[in-house]
């Protein structure tokens, strides 16, 4: 597992980052500010920053050689298309990777720092530094992703961290089919639909909340329809303001994806017309929703699982995927049929 913290000068990265990993076994933090602390530097420098990120990923090969699996790394990203390039590349060792973006408020922010320094000309520096920061990050937060915001101005760094640690540790609890599941789907999408208005073609209930009479996560699954992926640029500061966060996982190159809610009540997908993964995601859906013996096969696969790797979603989710194709794959061969 790779957990990424960023966030601006003064807000606690690094005293968070030695606080998480006293959670795992075995884990390596690395302070991209000390990883290459190399003078000159430049602090918009891309050949500097492109330095620090491959050296980065080349300590997180070294280290998982010789047997550690959980990184935690933590640096100022501004763009996400910078922080986007540190998980490429790390995604090379761990697909499994998590991001966050401390935030505090200013008159907090100040008050740490004066508490570590008293040098004028440093306090002058670093407090209008992390202001300057706070304002870059905020702005291109809306347009992509710069890690997934914890608010730690009333928290301690053990607080923090302990936070962090329940986002990435959240548990996998199947609940009971529930019908207003269906009534929740059909408010978010009018409210979807209100913000985003023709950017979008289609919206679909999806997942297992969209079966009736399976267990599930009691968190709603939609899938958003565009006519191009690029046009999901358009739909992140909307999004955002109905309370959802985007991720960029490396690994979703046809779809992008967001959440919803600490513990988290929605996930939304944004998919263009033409891909593949819309229609085997209705494919699947349509036919569990005909197939009570299917539904109940997955059901009971999903409560083995979820015992199995009760803190592990992503394992939760990969351990489900051979069934899910075979269901795909059928439904696939009986619609070809004449």
């Amino acid at each position: 597992m790779i957990v990424i913290i960023n966030g601006p000068l003064g807000v606690g990265k690094t005293e968070t980052s030695w606080k998480l990993i006293e959670h795992f076994d075995r884990a390596i933090m690395l302070d991209g500010d000390y990883v290459v602390a190399a003078r000159p530097s430049e602090i918009y420098s891309e050949a500097r920053i492109d330095y620090l990120y491959r050296t980065i990923a080349h300590n997180v090969a070294w280290h998982v050689a010789h047997g550690y699996h959980n990184f935690v790394v933590n640096y100022v990203f501004e763009k996400p298309e910078s922080l986007a390039k540190l998980r490429h590349l790390l995604s090379a060792y761990d697909d499994v990777t998590y991001a966050f973006r401390l935030t505090c408020a200013p008159d907090e922010i100040e008050r740490r720092i004066r508490t570590r320094s008293t040098d004028p000309d440093g306090l002058r520096w670093e407090s209008n530094r992390f202001r300057e920061l706070i304002a870059i990050q905020t702005a291109n937060a809306q347009r992509g992703d710069l890690g997934f915001v914890i608010d730690t101005t009333n928290l301690s760094v053990e607080e923090v961290a302990d936070a962090i640690w329940r986002n990435i540790t959240e548990e996998v609890s199947l609940a009971s089919y529930d019908p207003q599941w269906a009534d929740r789907f059909e408010a978010e999408k009018q409210a979807i639909q209100a913000a985003l208005t023709d950017r979008v073609t289609a919206i679909h209930h999806i997942g297992s909340t969209a079966i009736p009479g399976l267990a599930a996560k009691p968190v709603i699954d939609i899938m958003l329809v565009v006519r191009q992926l690029a046009d999901f640029a358009d739909c992140i500061a909307p999004l955002q303001r109905l309370g959802y966060a985007f991720i960029d996982y490396p690994q979703n190159v046809d779809r992008k994806f967001f959440r919803k809610g600490q513990p988290r009540t929605h996930h939304l997908h944004i998919v263009a017309e033409d891909n593949a993964e819309l229609r085997d995601h209705l494919l699947f859906r349509d036919a569990l929703r005909a197939n009570a013996g299917l539904r109940d096969e997955y059901a009971a696969l999903k409560y083995d699982l979820a015992s199995r790797f009760k803190t592990d979603r992503a394992h939760y989710s990969d351990s489900k995927t051979q069934f899910v194709r075979r269901v795909i794959e059928a439904a696939r061969a009986r619609s070809a049929v004449p």
